[in-house]
């Protein structure tokens, strides 16, 4: 009889690990299913003892222990990947099964496919590679050369490459570039395919004894493959490889403690990697090539300053002679909104209250049906609640309703008034549901001369090719934001915009003495990493240090508040800082 330690492999189990037992030989690293509750779920088994040994703590148990249910292979991770879960797990307050379940896809969880188990179990370190941490920046072009001269140097030394990518977009886009001429040497592991071929493609990667590339979303990140010798994550600046929901995990930093466990080298690449990267491991940044592409900067602040009065407008006169005189040549161009809807905040003119959404506090966006329509909605852009928008004021019942604030639907109802015969299209959200119809407003972009493309971020993940004039019509709502990484943010956007145009990058702002304005127009990036660790440094911001944010929650307020005032004393030697929450 064995008493063995697993942790489940589920996203609702709190409990760091759980004890069973078994009559069967069970190893740390083996795949079984146990039951919780009235569930059965797969977990990792972290250790295992003989039942004698454990005589005394059973005896001092205050509950009896349950058998396991079925182990579903012997040999599921080796030793070091049962190592690095436990790392990673500490390192953001998660457990083992949980940092398996966001990089071993749920197809491979619920039937492993069946394999000799070589590489789980071959604990011999036979790569010849070494951990190691680099950086490289650059345009996509640059990158993707780059990216295929390493492949190249791997093959050489009969060493396989792992290719991280944030989203399937991306999986798509540099697939098509990086399997040229090694096709069959290629492997392509994305979770929004068929569970099929995904067991089939995981057995073929582990299988293949030939050096292979594998191109992969990050939910694949711990495929135990033995002959890995650089692990390259692309895209290095994206949110979308930290967890949206929790635990909270960065792929990033698993993928540096995977490497660091199993002695591979890690490759980060992007055009802007993030300044706390940038500033932990002080690695140059190579440097960019940039169109030559006209910087113009125009002081919103300044309109509507002569004598006569004039009505408020969001595009600024220089955009229009810029728009007009590329639509006469007929060039394509793109205004970049960072907001959705059509108005991003809604106030009484008598009582100065903002309407809030009913459900959590968060201020209300107004909403038109469609571009052309007068009839509006609020939509929570936080919980998505959706409501009519009152013709009164619901807290004073005033008719003096003002709505502030610069959305997509307000620019593309200037652009439309100011010229009616350009052909416009929107891409945002709101418009394209999915992938294929954001690709088919793309297309038919392109494929229209002299016509104009306004949208919000979305617009970089599926226009990828640079045209004749780039603006960003309104970016200055997002330095209220409360986050030290905004300037950053900023000033990856407006590079991105910048790289896409061909003649004329145009900035709009309220606020044109902010630095990162000048350094994204001139594309100086190691002006801005300088600045920016700087002000980092100042406040004690990453990577000077580590910002963990704990948060309470509670309908009783005074009894809230004595929780925290009793955490603050706990954690008075960190000096924490307590504030309520923002919405």
């Amino acid at each position: 009889m064995n008493i063995i330690v697993v942790s489940p492999i589920s996203k609702t189990i709190l409990k760091k690990n759980l004890s069973y037992f078994t009559s069967k030989d069970v190893k740390p690293g083996a795949l079984i299913s146990v039951p919780i509750r009235d569930k059965t779920v797969p977990a990792i088994v972290i250790s295992s003892n003989e039942a004698i040994k454990e005589k005394s703590a059973l005896k001092k148990s205050e509950f009896g222990l349950k058998p396991i249910k079925s182990v579903l292979t012997e040999s599921f991770l080796n030793r070091k990947y049962i190592e690095v879960c436990e790392e990673i797990a500490d390192y953001f307050v998660s457990t083992s099964g949980q940092v398996i379940k966001n990089f071993i896809p749920q197809a491979i969880l619920e039937n492993y496919p069946k394999t000799d188990g070589r590489d789980a179990k071959n604990e011999k370190d036979e790569n010849n590679s070494h951990y190691e941490i680099n950086l490289f920046q650059a345009p996509k072009k640059e990158r993707i050369r780059h990216y295929k001269s390493v492949i190249r140097e791997e093959f050489a030394k009969k060493r396989s490459v792992f290719f991280c990518v944030p989203t399937s977009s991306d999986l798509s886009e540099f697939s098509s570039e990086l399997q040229k001429g090694i096709e069959k040497y290629t492997l392509i592991l994305n979770s929004e395919m068929p569970k099929s071929k995904i067991k089939e493609n995981w057995s073929k990667a582990l299988e293949e004894k030939r050096p292979i590339l594998i191109i992969a979303v990050k939910s694949f990140l711990f495929l135990p493959k033995k002959d890995i010798g650089v692990l390259i994550v692309e895209g290095e600046s994206s949110p979308f490889y930290k967890s949206q929901t929790r635990p909270y995990i960065d792929a990033r930093k698993a993928a540096e403690l995977l490497a660091s466990k199993i002695k591979i080298r890690v490759l980060f690449g992007d055009e802007t990697i993030r300044t706390e990267t940038y500033g932990k491991y002080e690695t140059e940044p190579v440097s960019r090539r940039l169109s030559e592409s006209d910087q113009v900067i125009v002081d919103m602040s300044a309109r509507g300053k002569s004598d006569k009065p004039k009505t408020f407008s969001a595009v600024s006169n220089e955009l229009k002679k810029i728009l007009e005189d590329t639509h006469k040549s007929n060039g394509n161009s793109v205004l970049l909104i960072n907001r959705r809807g059509h108005s991003s905040t809604t106030v009484c003119g008598d009582c100065m209250r903002t309407i809030l959404c009913e459900k959590c506090d968060a201020p209300a966006v107004l909403h038109k049906t469609s571009d052309k329509s007068k009839i509006a909605k609020f939509i929570c852009h936080k919980c998505m609640k959706e409501t009519d928008a009152p013709d009164r004021c619901p807290y004073c019942k005033s008719w003096r309703i003002q709505t502030l604030g610069i959305g997509i639907q307000k620019i593309t109802e200037e652009v439309s008034a100011a010229f009616p015969e350009f052909k416009l299209f929107r891409l945002d959200s709101d418009i394209a549901k999915t992938p294929k119809q954001a690709n088919e407003i793309i297309q038919k972009f392109l494929e229209a001369p002299g016509s104009v493309l306004i949208g919000t971020e979305m617009l970089f993940s599926y226009l990828k090719q640079p045209v004749e004039f780039c603006a960003a019509v309104s970016i200055d709502a997002l330095f209220t934001l409360p986050d030290f990484r905004i300037n950053e943010k900023i000033f990856q956007i407006l590079l991105k915009l910048r790289a896409l145009s061909k003649k004329t990058f145009l900035i709009q702002t309220r606020l044109p003495k902010q630095e990162v304005f000048e350094l994204a127009a001139k594309g100086g990036i190691s002006g801005f990493y300088k600045s920016e660790l700087e002000t980092r440094k100042q406040f004690q911001y990453p990577p000077f240090k580590t910002l963990i944010k704990i948060t309470a929650e509670s309908k009783n307020k005074p009894q809230l508040k004595k929780e925290i005032a009793a955490l603050e004393k706990k954690l008075e030697k960190w000096s924490p800082l307590s504030y309520p929450a923002f919405i």
